[in-house]
């Protein structure tokens, strides 16, 4: 049964302010503040409701994944992303950031719940379930600050006017990883497991704390390991990132001593498909964290419309990363494929890529939903708006989340699943791969798990490290390491796609410059799309009724075009032009971090004479 009564129960009219400085030295002006208000656990149940809203979604204020996000190699629209295209950026920093003043917004209403929990008395495991919700709520907004920022000021408890902390200084990233870490650890003792007490209907648990502990270790740990091999100027002066990383696979210990091998498989051809497009995750296992929907509470969303009409596409680059069917990559493998044919990609590649993109031996996008506005009566998703209102511009189009029932259109009730198992087993893996420690027990407890789902051949750790094969760093691998740890990355990258973690990942791997500096993203092959929409007979054959057939042609260098035979999405930018283009640019020495805002940094100095420190290449 859809239950959504956590989320809109009990709502908090918590102000919404501006500044670090400007609210965290308030104390809260609504009806929390009464002092008689936490005389029971059902008060913290209450309050907690009302972060749920603000902090139950995928991270930095993004719903379901990024499939509509091309900052990342992964991804591509018609227009280049603006977080990869840096030519021109000067370095002067932004007046403001709202992930800056939201998240404190947010740790304020977190630290005043925690200063005041305590209140209701002795607590059962229910009150205490509720504390680790608090816990685990500031330590995820702290994280967002982390992995925008670096290090912060970290404030934990609710300051007033005469607070000597009201502007402190940054601390460093180590400190602020070590308190969220710290902040994870309670709410891992506090929280109870999925369907245990409260820990139902989407909350919190004790399951989620720990995939967002291995989540954090991993990329504090890794980002100092790699950062500071490298010599990067976001280094981590005298750290290697072990003790982040060992709390990684701590963690991640603890997650496979619980569920071992009891993953989601859905029905046969569709076992990784079916598992996120779920409308009830109760009961679904490995689903940790999600957001519940609900029409008849009016608790919608409409995400579906935008997978239904086809926007977002993968990259090439994201294709080429699935392994074929034996559980080698193409250059090794002894399967026979056409990579320029994209049925051909699917049946011999791992069946997770037929389960991500579209591919024509599916058929007619509309036989899957006829009552939906705008579903093509084509088996290829079009180019140009001549042939698809919203073109899937690199030809791949996304199917990974689409769901087959008509109302989910404008009517959503398919649950967001925001955190999951399989995270927490490639975190494992890729901390003890780093720390070089990884056995085949490890693997046969992690990432195999999650290959066998789909029937994919297990990792065999001797094999793997015999393969002789060049990884490239553009495709964010690392050259000088075992082949395991590239493998990791890959198996992570399939698994995981479009869930949101891709960028995160190449800039802890310190290879953000080494990734997108002068590349050009292209999709599949273009003759394969010729072939079809030149063709008035196949398309007419289809059912296509939207255009005339002769106002759908394709014709390269006029309506499209393509870089050695692949299709080039960004064409009409004069920087992703086949031979003249620059390609994606960023700064090595200053991108990797935001900008702290520069309204900030003002109101430090003017009201405290502290220097509130700006990140490397910014001004």
């Amino acid at each position: 049964m859809k239950t959504v009564k956590y989320y809109i129960a009990g709502l908090i009219g918590l102000c919404s302010l501006t500044g670090c400085s400007d609210f965290l030295d308030r104390y809260p002006q609504d009806a929390m503040s009464d002092q008689s208000f936490f005389t029971s656990e059902t008060d913290l149940e209450y309050y907690m409701n009302g972060l749920y809203n603000e902090n139950i979604i995928r991270k930095q204020n993004a719903y379901r994944w990024n499939s509509l996000n091309n900052a990342n190699d992964d991804v591509v629209g018609g227009s280049p992303a603006d977080a990869l295209m840096k030519h021109s950026t000067s370095g002067v920093a932004s007046e403001k950031n709202d992930t800056w003043n939201n998240s404190y917004d947010y740790i304020r209403k977190a630290n005043y719940f925690l200063a005041n929990a305590h209140k209701v008395g002795n607590m059962s495991a229910v009150g205490k379930h509720f504390l680790g919700e608090g816990f685990y709520c500031r330590a995820a907004k702290y994280f967002d600050l982390l992995q925008t920022f670096g290090g912060v000021p970290y404030i934990d408890k609710v300051l007033n006017t005469e607070s000597e902390e009201l502007y402190k200084p940054r601390d460093s990233r180590q400190f602020v990883a070590e308190r969220i870490i710290a902040d994870l650890d309670s709410a891992v003792m506090y929280l109870q497991w999925k369907g245990e007490g409260k820990a139902k209907a989407g909350r919190i648990n004790k399951e989620a704390a720990l995939v967002l502990q291995t989540r954090v270790a991993l990329y504090e740990g890794s980002w100092e390991y790699y950062h500071g091999r490298k010599g990067t100027k976001f280094q981590v002066s005298g750290q290697d990132g072990t003790t982040f990383l060992k709390k990684a696979v701590e963690a991640g210990e603890m997650l496979i001593q619980k569920h071992g091998g009891n993953l989601y498989k859905g029905s046969e051809g569709n076992e990784y498909f079916e598992y996120f497009n779920q409308m009830d995750y109760s009961n679904i296992p490995g689903a940790f964290l999600y957001k519940c929907y609900s029409r008849s509470l009016a608790v919608i969303q409409t995400w579906c419309r935008s997978y239904a009409e086809g926007m977002g596409s993968l990259t090439k680059s994201a294709v080429d990363s699935y392994l074929m069917r034996d559980g080698k990559p193409a250059e090794i493998s002894s399967v026979i494929f056409d990579p320029k044919l994209m049925n051909s990609l699917a049946e011999n590649k791992d069946p997770r890529l037929a389960q991500t993109i579209w591919t024509p031996q599916k058929g007619r996008f509309y036989d899957y939903l006829p009552t939906i506005p705008n579903a093509y009566k084509t088996r290829y998703p079009g180019l140009i708006q001549n042939q698809q209102r919203n073109p899937c511009y690199s030809g791949y189009r996304i199917w990974k989340g689409v769901s087959f029932d008509a109302a989910e259109f404008d009517n959503g009730e398919v649950d967001d699943l925001i955190i999951r198992y399989e995270e927490g087993l490639l975190n494992f893996a890729e901390a003890k791969a780093i720390l070089g420690t990884i056995t085949q027990e490890d693997l046969n407890k992690s990432v195999n798990y999650i290959r066998a789902r789909v029937g994919m051949p297990g990792m065999n750790l001797s094999e793997i490290n015999s393969w002789n094969i060049a990884y490239k760093k553009q495709e964010g691998y690392d050259t000088g390491a075992p082949n395991i740890v590239n493998e990791i990355r890959r198996e992570r990258r399939v698994e995981l796609m479009l869930e949101g973690f891709r960028l995160a990942d190449i800039k802890r791997w310190a290879m953000f410059d080494d990734v997108f500096n002068g590349w050009k993203p292209v999709g599949a092959h273009a003759q394969e799309y010729l072939d079809y929409w030149n063709d008035a007979e196949k398309v007419l054959a289809d059912g296509f009724d939207w255009k005339k057939p002769e106002e759908v042609l394709l014709a390269q260098g006029k309506n499209f075009d393509a870089i050695d035979g692949w299709i080039n999405p960004l064409y009409k930018n004069a920087d992703f032009k086949a031979n003249s283009g620059r390609g994606y640019y960023i700064d090595p020495d200053r991108d990797y971090l935001s900008s702290i805002p520069r309204s900030e940094i003002l109101l430090y100095e003017e009201k405290a004479g502290v220097t509130l420190e700006q990140n490397p290449g910014w001004y």
